[in-house]
Order: C-alpha cells, then structure tokens, then sequence
C-alpha cells in the first residue's frame, strides 16, 4: 500500500515571527493542492464563489462566507465559477491559543461555511482599500476581524435555526449565476427555473434566504460586476449591460446601495489595494 504524504506549510517559513500571515487577493485556480498547515487560518469570500474541500468534505463559499481551518486540516480550494477574490489569515498557533481558542467551541467542525453580518464585510472591504493605514494598525485591524471570526464560531448555535433549504430553491438560485440567466428577464427565468409561481417562489426565497427573488437576482449581478471591474478594463457602462441592467445609471445606483461605492470607485481603490 503506497501512502501519500500531504505537504505541510510551516508557521517558522511564513510568518517572519510576526502573529498573522495575510494575503488579500485574485484567485483563479488553487496552487497548493490538497496540503495542511501547523498554524490556524481563516479565509472569507470578499467577491466571487469558490469550493474548499475541507477533511475530504466540499463546502461552496460565496460573497461574506468565510471557513476556519484548524491546525492538520487538510484542505484545498477549488475555483470552478472564476476569479474570486479572498481575504486570507493564517494565524500563529501560540498567539490563537493564548487568545482565542477558549471561544472554539469543543464539537467544532471545519467543513462548513460560515456568514459574517453584512455591516462588517463592509468595514473590512472599506478597511483593506485604505491606503491610509500603518502596519501596525493593519495588525489591530487583522486582531480585531480574527475576535469577530472566532466569536462567530463560538456563537453559530446561537443563532435561530433556518430550515433546510429545499432542493429545488438550491437548484434555481445555483442556476442564475450563469450570465445567461441573469440577464434580461432574469425574475422571469428564476420563476420558470423554479417550477413554482412567483409568489410560492418569493415566499421561500424570503423563509429560507430572507431576500426577494430580486434582491437574489441583484446581489448575484454585482458580485459579477465586481470581478469584471477587478479583473477586467472593460468600461463601467459595458458592464453595467453585461451585468443584466438595463442602464448604467441603474447599475451605478444598485452598486452603490449593495457594495457603498460605486463601481468606479470600487475599481480605483481595488487597484490601488494590488498595487
């Protein structure tokens, strides 16, 4: 029988005796593979949807999802939908167990997605855009996110209980991520996707997502236009009708509502943050 050694990225070889080690990037495929590591790290979807099969178990991660990953996990990423652009933190294994191991609950999992509240995704998108902000503010910034994330962890029973989402709602929201799909029209192909009528599919979207079906519809568009202004130099307008909008006037305002920003201001400080 031939036994496979899984490679192991080193704390000593990474964090350069600093607490964290942050990559704040573009992905489009995974370089690393199957692999583990001997410190903690959390990675949290900030534009895109990508897969990490965690301990032989794969989890879809969207827009604010975010997974933790303890020491010897074995875990890797899979990039099937595209560019997705990520936060990601490893953690120094002494400094997460003097300071936030007690919040871990014992019966913790690492093959599930959590969702941060949508107020913080965007202070950490307004943060990690800042040009003025020293390293060691970074490092409070990165403190302050790793008590949030472990503090989710610690309190996800806590939260009120949704029932499964049924198979079908999963097909049709899956379904209208193809551009082809959120186009023109896109309420009424979500509606003919379903099977069911508008208002049997707006109630469950509401139970089980607590969103419209627009607002689903709306919220998969920007996280498209988003990658095409990060990864793209398509202009805004040319976007704003890739993107299923009928004009770039609505495009520009619904951006704004969902991401704060808009979209050439977005594109500006994103290229700005990779430079």
């Amino acid at each position: 029988m031939i036994m496979t050694t899984i490679p192991t990225a080193r704390e000593h070889q990474l964090f350069n005796g600093h607490n964290f080690h942050v990559f704040i990037y573009t992905k489009t495929e995974s370089v690393s593979g199957l692999h583990q590591h001997d410190y903690y790290e959390f990675t949290l979807v900030l534009t895109g949807r990508y897969y990490q099969e965690i301990d032989g178990q794969r989890v879809l991660l969207e827009r604010g999802d975010f997974v933790f990953i303890p020491v010897g996990s074995q875990h890797q990423s899979f990039y099937i939908a595209g560019a997705t652009r990520i936060l990601n933190v490893g953690i120094s294994k002494r400094f997460f167990d003097k300071h936030f191991l007690p919040l871990l609950p014992i019966d913790f999992a690492a093959s599930r997605a959590y969702a941060i509240e949508n107020s913080f995704l965007a202070y950490i998108e307004s943060i990690i855009t800042s040009h003025h902000f020293r390293e060691n503010q970074f490092d409070e910034f990165i403190e302050l996110v790793c008590f949030y994330i472990s503090n989710r962890l610690r309190h996800y029973r806590d939260e009120p209980i949704k029932d499964s989402v049924p198979l079908w709602l999963r097909n049709t929201v899956e379904a209208m991520h193809d551009k082809l799909k959120f186009g023109d029209a896109a309420l009424e192909r979500m509606v003919q996707i379903s099977g069911k009528s508008q208002e049997y599919l707006t109630r469950a979207t509401q139970r089980y997502y607590s969103k419209t079906p627009m607002q689903i519809i709306n919220n998969i568009r920007i996280n498209f236009a988003k990658k095409q202004l990060e990864i793209t130099n398509c202009s805004v307008t040319d976007i704003a009708y890739e993107s299923g909008y009928s004009s770039p006037s609505l495009f520009i305002k619904t951006f704004k509502k969902l991401t704060s920003f808009t979209p050439s201001h977005y594109r500006k400080m994103i290229n700005s943050c990779d430079d």
